[in-house]
């Protein structure tokens, strides 16, 4: 089953496996998200396992320069469900080469198979470069339309 997994999906991308878990931690610690006291394997295996969401990464003979994760979520109010990337790292080195720009891709084309009509993703507003780079994509920030909520729960 571990072969599925490392199937490559485009030049560059493949699917995200378990063994990744060193790698994957090294670019979400870039990003600014400590993984040191984290359990981030059972969460990698749970990305893996999930019918709803797909992770992607990419290998440059061996080494993971960029990592992606998108989940599916039906709508409620209307037909169809949209997709929400929930992580996106590219290792600093390798940025500007167009890896986060397949890596999207890669996500976008995972929603397309299962139907989403949309794609979401949110973003510190101190992240400039990332803006910019969503932005070059086609995404439109629409945090002027809608406020963000988050509550920690016991």
């Amino acid at each position: 089953m571990l072969h599925s997994y490392r199937m490559q999906v485009a030049r560059g991308v493949r699917r995200l496996a378990v063994d990744d878990t060193e790698q994957v931690a090294d670019l979400l610690e870039q990003l600014g998200y400590p993984q040191g006291e984290t359990n981030i394997a059972e969460r990698l295996q749970r990305w893996v396992e999930h019918p709803d969401g797909a992770s992607f990464v990419w290998d440059e003979r061996g080494r993971l320069l960029g990592v992606i994760a998108a989940h599916i979520i039906p709508s409620f109010e209307k037909d169809g469900a949209w997709l929400r990337i929930v992580a996106l790292a590219v290792s600093e080195s390798a940025r500007g080469r167009g890896i986060g720009t397949s890596l999207v891709a890669a996500a976008e084309t995972f929603g397309l198979m299962r139907g989403c009509s949309s794609v979401e993703v949110t973003s510190m507003r101190t992240r400039e470069g990332a803006h910019a780079f969503y932005r070059a994509l086609g995404y439109q920030d629409r945090s002027d339309a809608a406020g963000r909520f988050l509550r920690q729960l016991p």
